[in-house]
Protein backbone atom coordinates (compact mmCIF):
# COMPACT_ATOMS: atom_id res chain seq x y z
CA UNK A 1 0.00 0.00 0.00
CA UNK A 2 3.00 2.08 0.30
CA UNK A 3 3.43 2.53 -3.45
CA UNK A 4 0.36 3.87 -3.33
CA UNK A 5 0.42 6.67 -1.37
CA UNK A 6 0.06 9.32 -3.56
CA UNK A 7 -3.00 7.93 -5.21
CA UNK A 8 -6.17 9.89 -5.66
CA UNK A 9 -9.20 8.40 -3.79
CA UNK A 10 -9.61 5.50 -1.83
CA UNK A 11 -7.95 2.23 -3.14
CA UNK A 12 -8.12 -1.07 -1.57
CA UNK A 13 -6.98 -4.55 -1.97
CA UNK A 14 -9.18 -7.52 -3.56
CA UNK A 15 -8.65 -10.35 -0.97
CA UNK A 16 -5.00 -10.56 1.00
CA UNK A 17 -2.21 -12.64 0.87
CA UNK A 18 -0.72 -13.60 4.27
CA UNK A 19 2.71 -12.56 4.99
CA UNK A 20 4.34 -15.54 4.37
CA UNK A 21 2.72 -15.75 0.87
CA UNK A 22 3.51 -13.81 -2.47
CA UNK A 23 1.91 -13.19 -5.94
CA UNK A 24 -0.87 -11.57 -7.17
CA UNK A 25 -2.67 -9.12 -5.37
CA UNK A 26 -5.26 -6.63 -7.24
CA UNK A 27 -6.43 -3.01 -5.82
CA UNK A 28 -8.76 -1.08 -6.89
CA UNK A 29 -11.17 1.48 -5.81
CA UNK A 30 -14.47 -0.36 -7.20
CA UNK A 31 -16.19 -1.29 -4.86
CA UNK A 32 -19.24 -3.92 -7.17
CA UNK A 33 -15.85 -5.14 -8.40
CA UNK A 34 -14.53 -6.14 -5.43
CA UNK A 35 -17.83 -7.98 -4.51
CA UNK A 36 -17.88 -9.75 -7.92
CA UNK A 37 -14.47 -10.94 -7.17
CA UNK A 38 -14.80 -11.76 -3.17
CA UNK A 39 -18.09 -13.42 -3.16
CA UNK A 40 -18.22 -17.15 -3.64
CA UNK A 41 -21.52 -17.64 -5.45
CA UNK A 42 -19.36 -15.94 -8.53
CA UNK A 43 -16.76 -18.75 -8.14
CA UNK A 44 -13.92 -16.52 -9.43
CA UNK A 45 -10.77 -19.11 -9.58
CA UNK A 46 -7.56 -18.19 -7.79
CA UNK A 47 -5.03 -20.30 -8.87
CA UNK A 48 -1.94 -20.86 -7.15
CA UNK A 49 1.71 -22.63 -7.23
CA UNK A 50 2.24 -24.68 -3.70
CA UNK A 51 5.97 -26.19 -3.17
CA UNK A 52 5.36 -28.63 -0.62
CA UNK A 53 7.48 -31.37 1.25
CA UNK A 54 5.82 -34.76 2.21
CA UNK A 55 3.76 -38.06 0.44
CA UNK A 56 2.43 -35.72 -2.41
CA UNK A 57 1.05 -39.62 -3.92
CA UNK A 58 -0.83 -40.10 -0.82
CA UNK A 59 -1.49 -36.31 -0.28
CA UNK A 60 -2.98 -35.78 -3.90
CA UNK A 61 -6.35 -37.77 -3.82
CA UNK A 62 -7.05 -36.62 -0.70
CA UNK A 63 -6.81 -32.71 -1.43
CA UNK A 64 -8.62 -33.92 -4.96
CA UNK A 65 -11.50 -34.65 -3.01
CA UNK A 66 -11.49 -32.37 0.10
CA UNK A 67 -15.42 -30.81 0.51
CA UNK A 68 -14.61 -29.96 4.34
CA UNK A 69 -11.60 -28.18 6.04
CA UNK A 70 -11.52 -28.44 10.25
CA UNK A 71 -15.05 -28.32 10.23
CA UNK A 72 -15.98 -25.98 7.18
CA UNK A 73 -17.49 -26.69 4.01
CA UNK A 74 -15.44 -26.16 0.94
CA UNK A 75 -15.74 -26.15 -2.56
CA UNK A 76 -13.80 -28.92 -4.12
CA UNK A 77 -10.20 -27.68 -4.87
CA UNK A 78 -8.32 -28.41 -8.31
CA UNK A 79 -5.27 -29.52 -7.60
CA UNK A 80 -2.85 -30.74 -10.57
CA UNK A 81 0.73 -31.90 -9.98
CA UNK A 82 3.36 -29.83 -11.55
CA UNK A 83 6.50 -31.44 -10.91
CA UNK A 84 6.71 -34.57 -8.34
CA UNK A 85 10.14 -35.70 -6.33
CA UNK A 86 10.33 -38.69 -3.81
CA UNK A 87 9.64 -36.41 -0.72
CA UNK A 88 8.77 -32.49 -2.63
CA UNK A 89 6.92 -31.20 -5.30
CA UNK A 90 4.83 -28.43 -6.94
CA UNK A 91 1.33 -28.32 -6.94
CA UNK A 92 -1.30 -25.96 -8.90
CA UNK A 93 -3.89 -25.64 -7.03
CA UNK A 94 -7.27 -23.93 -7.76
CA UNK A 95 -9.87 -22.61 -5.33
CA UNK A 96 -12.94 -20.42 -5.62
CA UNK A 97 -13.26 -19.17 -1.65
CA UNK A 98 -9.29 -17.93 -0.75
CA UNK A 99 -10.59 -18.71 3.24
CA UNK A 100 -7.95 -17.36 5.85
CA UNK A 101 -4.65 -19.62 5.48
CA UNK A 102 -6.71 -22.19 2.98
CA UNK A 103 -4.15 -23.55 1.00
CA UNK A 104 -2.10 -24.02 4.07
CA UNK A 105 -4.49 -25.88 6.29
CA UNK A 106 -5.50 -27.71 3.30
CA UNK A 107 -2.01 -29.08 2.70
CA UNK A 108 -1.67 -29.93 6.21
CA UNK A 109 -4.71 -31.61 6.90
CA UNK A 110 -3.01 -34.20 4.43
CA UNK A 111 0.04 -34.04 5.50
CA UNK A 112 2.16 -31.78 3.63
CA UNK A 113 3.93 -29.04 4.90
CA UNK A 114 3.84 -25.62 2.34
CA UNK A 115 7.52 -24.19 1.48
CA UNK A 116 6.11 -21.88 -0.51
CA UNK A 117 2.79 -20.21 -1.85
CA UNK A 118 2.54 -17.99 -4.83
CA UNK A 119 -0.56 -16.56 -6.27
CA UNK A 120 -0.63 -16.79 -9.69
CA UNK A 121 -4.06 -16.01 -11.23
CA UNK A 122 -7.82 -14.70 -10.18
CA UNK A 123 -10.12 -14.67 -12.42
CA UNK A 124 -8.80 -13.27 -15.76
CA UNK A 125 -5.73 -11.71 -14.28
CA UNK A 126 -2.74 -13.65 -14.24
CA UNK A 127 1.06 -12.41 -12.53
CA UNK A 128 2.96 -13.40 -15.72
CA UNK A 129 6.50 -12.23 -15.23
CA UNK A 130 5.67 -9.36 -13.46
CA UNK A 131 8.95 -9.44 -10.96
CA UNK A 132 8.07 -9.62 -7.02
CA UNK A 133 7.24 -5.80 -5.39
CA UNK A 134 6.20 -4.60 -8.93
CA UNK A 135 3.02 -3.43 -9.87
CA UNK A 136 1.06 -2.70 -13.24
CA UNK A 137 -2.07 -1.00 -14.35
CA UNK A 138 -4.49 -3.60 -15.26
CA UNK A 139 -5.66 -4.00 -19.20
CA UNK A 140 -9.02 -2.39 -20.39
CA UNK A 141 -9.69 -6.19 -21.62
CA UNK A 142 -8.68 -7.59 -18.39
CA UNK A 143 -10.61 -5.34 -16.14
CA UNK A 144 -14.05 -6.20 -18.64
CA UNK A 145 -12.97 -9.64 -18.21
CA UNK A 146 -13.16 -9.29 -14.46
CA UNK A 147 -16.68 -7.44 -15.00
CA UNK A 148 -18.32 -10.42 -16.36
CA UNK A 149 -17.38 -12.53 -13.67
Amino acid sequence: MDLLADAPGRIWPVGRLDMDSEGLLLLTNDGELTNRLLHPRHEVEKVYEVWVSGDLKAAVPKLRNMRILEGEAIARPGVYVRRAGPEDGVLSMVIHEGKNRQIRRMCASVGLQVRRLKRVREGAVSLGRLPRGKWRFLTEEEIALLKRV
